[in-house]
């Protein structure tokens, strides 16, 4: 007898409404009860020390339960969402890069810097892009959009000009247009 169960892909690219936010977003609201996890995600400075933590493998579980299929050679994508969401204090819904673009009420420049958005988009490395998304978080007073970062990291692959919805190209939009130039 086949299988007709149809294979889920989590956090897809401008789709907020898509149900693996919503898990996403209900065990992000869960760490909030649980200070020592959110602490401990928080002082993991690489993908590895997220990935053996029980928010981790929660996470993880709640969206296999859920028909969304998570390969192991997505783990290191799910660790950095895992571990940049616990970082997040609010959930703004606003692009990432729109928020690091926006300028600061202060000296009028963006809140990240031309020069570490272009580092950011040039990076291929899955471990480099959760450290330079951990300090640009930081830069952003830990607010983002935990829909617009989730899909952002998992839909995050080596650079290729020919695909048209690379989030990269995304991201170069939506800062510099409001970036101040």
């Amino acid at each position: 007898m086949a299988d007709n169960k149809k294979t889920l892909y989590a956090f897809p690219k401008r789709k907020p409404d898509d149900p693996s936010f919503a898990i996403l977003r209900a065990w992000w609201g869960n760490l909030e009860n649980d200070k020592g996890e959110r602490a401990a995600l928080r002082r993991a400075t690489n993908l590895t020390g997220v990935m053996l933590s029980p928010a981790f493998h929660r996470l993880l579980n709640d969206l296999r339960r859920s028909g969304f299929s998570v390969t192991e050679n997505r783990y290191p994508k799910l660790a950095a969402v895992t571990g940049l969401a616990a970082r997040v204090r609010s959930d703004n819904g606003e692009s990432l890069a729109t928020s690091m673009g926006t300028p600061r009420s202060v000296g009028g420049k963006a809140t990240v810097s031309e020069l570490r958005m272009r580092r950011l988009l040039a990076c291929d490395d899955i471990d480099e892009l959760y450290t330079l998304l951990r300090r640009a978080l930081a830069l952003l007073d830990n607010r983002a959009s935990l829909a617009d970062l989730a899909a952002t990291i998992w839909n995050w692959v080596p650079m290729d000009e020919n695909r048209p919805n690379d989030p990269r190209r995304q991201m170069a939009y939506d800062y510099y247009a409001v970036a101040p130039l």
